[in-house]
């Protein structure tokens, strides 16, 4: 037996967490060298005080332990049937009080060691939750070493630390992940409508409350979406590849004159360029990038930005199609490069916008 192993077995035996096995095997080795023997008895002196559901040992009984460590190895002292002189036996005992005080500082250390790995477990039970305000964005290491950049008005819990099979956290908004591969134990992220899964890939989430649709849009790697209306579906999505998941709809079946809610989803290839920077991403960047998108939502991007509210007066406005890109604009800016595009007045009160037509159609 190697001495870590020694240690390690010396460590699970003060704390109650060795298994039978382990016991047995700690016995067998003490019985062959009975030296060991001697000093496993000894640092008996370290835990003597200790309750198993303590998780952190006080300095005070450390303290006393180790008044009663140094009284054991005392009363421990062999003394030889020949006689020795004083200056021998005196060598003697600082041999085996150094030793004894050596393996037993080692050995509290790994009982300290297996103390901190079980309140890592229990950490696990804490979750913490991240509100990013509008006009902010925030980003966060998880414990697993996994990147998530998250958008404003973005609402993400997660565990402080990983624990059993799976890794999983939970999103309402938009996060950018870069997921640290570990096979053994699949990534995923729950939303209201749907769950990705992943192993280790680079994607991004798109799920606020309030938008027409959700998004997922695969950069690298390979993920699996499971919806939440019917789990049974699974979407596999490969490198630059974007889910797109309508809010549900509610259609009449005239016969019937029965109202049914239905979710239309569909998958589509992003267009070949030289960069990974999309409109599905490019929030990373600060930026909005808008092709053909209706006006509505290009607002509820803006919104987030700039933490403003905006009111179409216009319903026809909504729905125009506009083109561009919003980088670093202040508010005022950027109206004034929509109006560039849409024949739109403005007018700013607080923290509200209001839009309308120049001449309502």
């Amino acid at each position: 037996m190697g001495k870590s192993r020694f240690i390690e077995l010396m460590a699970k035996s003060m704390d109650g967490s060795a298994s039978k096995e382990e016991l047995d095997e700690l016995e067998l080795f003490l019985n062959q060298y009975p030296g060991y023997k001697k000093i496993h008895n000894v640092t008996d002196a370290l835990t003597g005080t200790l309750k198993k559901e303590d998780a952190v040992l006080p300095d005070s009984t450390i303290n006393n332990n180790l008044d009663e460590l140094w009284v054991k190895i005392k009363s421990s002292e062999v003394i030889e049937s020949n006689p020795l002189n004083d200056n021998v036996r005196q060598l003697n005992y600082w041999k085996w009080a150094g030793v004894a005080a050596a393996v037993a500082a080692v050995t509290l250390l790994g009982f300290l060691f297996y103390s901190r790995q079980a309140n890592q477990q229990f950490n696990a039970a804490v979750i913490k939750k991240i509100d990013v305000p509008f006009g902010k964005m925030m980003q966060v290491t998880l414990s697993d070493g996994t990147k998530v950049k998250l958008n404003a008005g973005s609402h993400f819990t997660y565990p402080s630390v990983f624990a059993g099979n799976q890794r999983e956290v939970n999103l309402e908004g938009e996060g950018f992940f870069e997921v640290t591969k570990n096979p053994k134990r699949p990534f995923l992220v729950h939303t209201t409508g749907f769950t990705v899964k992943v192993l280790g890939t680079i994607f991004n989430v798109k799920a606020y409350r309030d938008d027409k649709s959700t998004e997922t849009t695969l950069l690298k790697g390979k993920v699996q979406v499971e919806l939440a209306d019917d789990p049974d579906k699974k979407i596999i999505l490969s490198p630059h590849e974007k889910l797109t998941i309508n809010s549900p709809s509610v259609v009449t079946d005239q016969p019937a004159k029965t109202a049914i809610a239905k979710i239309k989803y569909e998958v589509a290839t992003l267009p070949n360029i030289s960069t990974d920077t999309y409109p599905e991403n490019a929030w990373i960047d600060n930026k909005i990038v808008f092709a053909n998108s209706e006006f509505e939502d290009v607002a509820r991007q803006m919104e987030r930005k700039y933490d403003v509210q905006i009111v179409f007066k216009d319903d026809a406005l909504k729905k125009e199609q506009i083109s561009g890109v919003l980088e670093n604009e202040s508010l005022d800016t950027a109206l004034n490069f929509l109006r560039q595009i849409v024949p739109l007045q403005s007018k700013v009160e607080g923290s509200t916008v209001y839009l309308s037509y120049k001449t309502k159609k």
